[in-house]
């Protein structure tokens, strides 16, 4: 093709430009003169081409979707709050002074090309929607009801013996005033569903991590109960309960009798024997050097320093010899320091046929165990003790307490690494002592009748 041909291709391709482009400017310069809405048009879905604003806000007021709720989303929740006549209203006007706008002021060139590049476009509004702020915020705060919650803190909780932790939870409350905000915006938008709520999170003054560290077990002891006492299974239970949670700190002494107190009917004890002068007589509180006697074990296995203990004076029928503690308020107590570099806890449950007491803290060697034996046991013979008695006729004999053997024994504490034995410990040297045997003599004198 020529030069000269190829000027005459670019002047009519121009020429059509042109006349495009007058055509368009006239075009959107009449629709702006006469106040109708642009071609290509839609608000909410509804087509508006071409008509005035009369027009337009009628045809919108008829054809609107009249909503009958808007929906809510908090976290996996979803909340719903009501429309209703007199609750909200669509902002027509507004929307439609925006639709108007688009199109050109006369003798603004600038925004006549602006339209007219516009023009082959679809141009898509929607219409505001205005809830009134007093309905939304009751609606609101009635919410709070579902969302505002506490936070927890983290805990230590003790259940059958074992420390459990529960973690913190953060707490939660609704900001009424960003969640309308957020509302306002997307009912704007025309967004009536998946509204996100603005709930502002609340953390807990205690995380698992300041609690201290009791996840180890450093050291338990089971004892047998009797099934057969019933009072004396309930009293060893309060006395269970009331050390179970006790923490002993580094350096601290622990003492039975100020933890567990008075054993006293107000405090629901009940009436079991009780050893007292090497007899078993009717006590309130009766078992609970049962509870004191786990514990000794558990403090012994537990390698902790034991400050004061007192044996029972005659033995016991569920421990080996010299393993047992007696306590007395305001006489006996067992008391226990913590020699350990970090905090202890007592935990203890009471089963059906025994009881256990543990102690727990951040450390513990799996490979050290320790273990409690009764060793050198001496017997006491009962010595045998005649009272005369002129009751009785001479000769005659009648026992009023049977002779029990007592004993003198020794308790190591065994501690052994590996396997191996590494260290043996003297506890305690323990007495207990015999029951002597009392006879009755007879020396009445019997009188002779002669036939």
């Amino acid at each position: 093709m020529s030069g000269y041909h190829k000027m005459w291709l670019i002047l009519i391709l121009l020429s059509q430009v042109l006349v495009s482009t007058l055509g368009g400017v006239g075009a959107a310069y009449y629709y702006y003169h006469n106040k109708k809405i642009c071609p290509g048009t839609e608000v909410s879905g509804i087509s508006l081409d071409g008509l005035d604003i009369v027009d337009a806000k009628e045809k919108l007021r008829r054809e609107l979707y009249r909503p009958s709720a808007i929906t809510l989303r908090w976290g996996e929740s979803n909340f719903t709050i009501s429309l209703s006549s007199g609750t909200y209203e669509y902002l027509i006007d507004e929307v439609i002074d925006k639709a108007v706008s688009a199109a050109p002021s006369a003798g603004s060139w600038n925004r006549i090309f602006n339209t007219v590049r516009w023009l082959p476009y679809k141009q898509t509004l929607e219409v505001p929607l205005a809830v009134s702020s007093h309905y939304l915020q009751r609606e609101l705060e009635a919410l709070c009801q579902y969302i505002d919650r506490e936070p927890e803190d983290a805990c230590l909780v003790i259940k059958n013996g074992i420390p459990l932790y529960l973690k913190e939870k953060p707490g939660a409350k609704l900001n009424i005033a960003e969640s309308m905000a957020v509302i306002e915006d997307y009912l704007n938008r025309g967004q009536l569903e998946c509204i996100p709520l603005q709930v502002d999170e609340i953390l807990p003054e205690v995380a698992t991590e300041d609690l201290p560290d009791f996840s180890r077990c450093l050291a338990s002891s089971e004892t047998p109960l009797d099934n057969g006492s019933h009072n004396r299974n309930h009293n060893i239970k309060l006395a269970v309960a009331a050390l179970t949670g006790w923490v002993i700190e580094p350096g601290e002494t622990f003492s039975f009798n100020e933890v567990v107190g008075r054993a006293t009917k107000e405090k629901g004890y009940l009436e079991a024997p009780v050893l007292q002068n090497k007899r078993l007589v009717p006590g309130i509180g009766g078992g609970i050097c049962q509870a004191a006697t786990t514990l000794y074990l558990a403090a012994l296995r537990a390698e902790l320093e034991i400050v004061q203990r007192a044996s029972h004076s005659r033995p016991v029928s569920y421990v080996p010899l010299g393993q047992d503690a007696t306590v007395a308020y305001d006489l006996l107590d067992l008391k226990i320091k913590n020699n350990r570099g970090f905090p202890v806890m007592l935990a203890g449950r009471v089963g059906d046929d025994s009881v256990t007491l543990s102690f727990f803290g951040a450390q513990k060697d799996p490979a050290r165990n320790v273990e409690i034996v009764t060793e050198d046991v001496e017997i006491i013979p009962p010595s045998l003790l005649e009272h005369p008695d002129p009751n009785l006729a001479k000769g005659e004999r009648r026992q009023v307490q049977k002779g029990e053997e007592g004993y003198k024994v020794k308790v190591y504490r065994l501690v052994f690494e590996g396997g191996e034995e590494k260290n043996r410990e003297l506890i305690s040297t323990d007495i207990y002592l015999p029951v002597n045997e009392i006879v009755r003599v007879g020396i009445k004198e019997v009188l002779q009748v002669e036939k």
